[in-house]
């Protein structure tokens, strides 16, 4: 019996001095963080880790989809529409679509002061992430956000449907080019060849 008590205190120092070492243990693991998360996703390179990296065969790139500004104009006919704030993505992953390639997106508003967007996405059916090639779908497309029943305008070009021109969105690093024909979807013609282009640089 003499010996089991004299045991106990050592044991109950043992299991203070475990529950110690573990409590330190978790103090240092947060990596000097102030416990708000924001030092985790902080790109090592000062907010350069969303350029995308240009191998030279215009098939873009990048690491990680672009957040903020950058520039679009969008041209059909004799209008013209202008966005300063353009999201990119150049990959599956960054788009978070296995079949998107690539995709850029940006709202404006028209010179009445609608609210618009522009979509210009390439897809992959392959899911290979592929820019170019036998069965990717090329489309860009300028609608009205604000009035869906009634819009203002709506222009849209998606290879094979509405033009007889095959179209290609060309990504060249971080610029953005497209030269074809856009088919206006508010009229009543099943084919409207309107002849435009869209110029843009990514964040």
């Amino acid at each position: 019996m003499s010996l089991r008590l004299g045991l106990l205190p050592i044991a109950v120092m043992l299991l203070v001095f475990g529950v110690l070492i573990a409590a330190c243990s978790s103090d240092g693991d947060d990596g000097g963080n102030d416990g708000d998360g924001a030092d985790a996703t902080e790109p090592a390179n000062g907010g350069d880790a969303t350029e995308p990296a240009d191998d030279g065969d215009g098939d873009g790139g990048g690491d990680g989809g672009s957040p903020g500004s950058g520039n679009a104009t969008l041209t059909i006919g004799d209008e013209s529409w202008s966005f300063d704030d353009v999201f990119c993505a150049f990959s599956p992953e960054e788009s978070r679509n296995d079949r998107v390639s690539f995709t850029l997106a940006a709202f404006g508003e028209t010179a009445e002061g609608v609210r618009i967007q522009l979509d210009a996405t390439i897809q992959d059916p392959d899911e290979e992430g592929r820019y170019k090639g036998q069965g990717v779908i090329f489309s860009v497309s300028l609608d009205d956000v604000e009035d869906f029943e009634n819009p203002s305008l709506g222009w849209l070009l998606l290879t094979g449907f509405f033009s007889e021109v095959d179209p290609v969105i060309l990504v060249d690093g971080k610029n953005v080019t497209v030269d074809t024909i856009f088919d206006d979807a508010l009229t009543d013609d099943v084919i409207e060849e309107v002849p435009g282009t869209l110029r843009a640089t990514c964040p």
